[in-house]
């Protein structure tokens, strides 16, 4: 896998930091519960030699016979494993760690609670004496095997807080970078379609004379047209004026535009439902946006077919452009409004892009594919209502 490939593709990235994050907790985890089995030996391991002790001591009957220092020494250290000793009538002889407060107000309750906790957890250690049952030892888990449970989910739960700040200062460093590039390139193909724009409109005014009417109207609304790119190009990158605006003499706008333009087998049905509402927009941005939607359905349709505009209003504005072309292959629906995506030979895989830019940065509202498929490809642009 070369370098480039990780570079030019994030989604790529993401997922072997995916990969690499579950690995990571998985590790944890791992490591985690081995720790808490060795420490749960270690424990059973103490107890049963505490029971050992208490059994060589109970044998113990001569009191002039001197008790071994190990099982003594075992007997007073202090340990942090909960723990009760009973006698075979259920009487308590000794408890260790236990809630003293609990004990003393419902002390037999209490008790056989601990009994029936602490035998779940592991098998009673039976101490006899002669052959016989002298005593029996609950006992359950220390503390530190219940904080350790919970440590690695504290632990991860740290990591992806931090991870987040990272992915957030990183995604928020990233879109300010393309902001910029949007702005600089934008502002850059305005200034370039200044010069050529201001030339030919000198030259339609020495044409007026002899071309024929019709004609110069044609070429005319094209010059305008120009104008009207330069003037979008040069909005990118700052705030722009909206205005309320009946969007739908916008839309009959473009398509009357776009429908002397287009090829003649393509039809181009506009439909309105419902009383229009005003949204604010600004209309050169949005005529943008629409225009552009409208030109990938033509490209897509490649010869006969229809394009369906509908516009309703409800909680918001919404317009719905429905095309009967080869629709959008599969495997590029979930990117089709990232940088560089195209179903174009020649395309740059920016129009969707600035699209959505537009619609969503500074008109807040929404552009999503809705579906695609062979059958045909459907956008809607959501605008809030003013």
């Amino acid at each position: 896998m070369s370098t480039n490939t990780l570079t030019t593709n994030p989604r790529l990235i993401r997922m072997i930091g995916f990969i690499i994050a579950i690995g990571f907790a998985g590790i944890t985890l791992w490591n985690t519960y081995k720790l808490i089995q060795r420490i749960e030996d270690d424990e059973k391991q103490q107890m049963e030699l505490w029971g050992l002790a208490q059994q060589k001591l109970a044998s113990n009957k001569d009191l002039n016979n001197p008790i071994d220092p190990l099982m003594f020494q075992i007997l007073t250290t202090e340990n942090s494993i909960p723990m009760i000793v009973v006698d075979d009538q259920n009487n308590l002889l000794f408890s260790n760690n236990i809630n003293q407060r609990k004990l003393t107000q419902d002390s037999l309750g209490y008790i056989q609670k601990l009994k029936e906790e602490f035998g779940s957890e592991h098998k009673p250690i039976e101490i006899t004496y002669k052959d016989s049952l002298y005593q029996k030892m609950y006992y359950g888990k220390s503390n530190l095997i219940y904080q350790l449970r919970y440590y690695p989910f504290a632990f991860l739960l740290i990591v992806v807080f931090i991870g987040g700040l990272v992915y957030a200062y990183y995604k928020t460093n990233q879109q300010a970078v393309e902001n910029k590039l949007w702005t600089g390139m934008a502002k850059e193909t305005a200034h370039q379609l200044g010069t050529p724009i201001s030339s030919l409109l000198g030259w339609l005014t020495i044409l007026e004379e002899d071309i024929e009417p019709k004609m110069l109207n044609q070429i005319k609304s094209d010059v305008t047209r120009l104008e009207t790119i330069s003037a979008r190009f040069s909005k990118i990158g700052s705030l722009p004026n909206r205005n309320e605006t009946k969007i739908s003499a916008i839309v009959q706008d473009i398509t009357e535009y776009m429908q002397i333009r287009m090829p003649k087998d393509i039809k181009l049905e506009l439909d309105l439902i419902g009383k229009e509402k005003e949204v604010s927009i600004n209309p050169e941005l949005m005529g943008w946006v629409l225009e552009n939607l409208i030109k990938n359905s033509i490209d897509a349709i490649r010869g006969k077919g229809k394009i369906s505009i509908e516009l309703s209003w409800d909680k918001a504005a919404l317009i719905s452009i429905h095309d009967s072309g080869i629709g959008i292959p599969k495997k590029l629906q979930r990117t089709v409004f990232e940088a560089g995506v195209t179903t174009k030979k020649r395309g740059w895989g920016i129009g969707l892009t600035l699209a959505k830019r537009i619609v969503a940065q500074y008109h807040g509202g929404k552009l999503r594919l809705v579906n695609s498929s062979d059958l045909g490809t459907s956008f809607e642009i959501q605008l809030p209502i003013a």
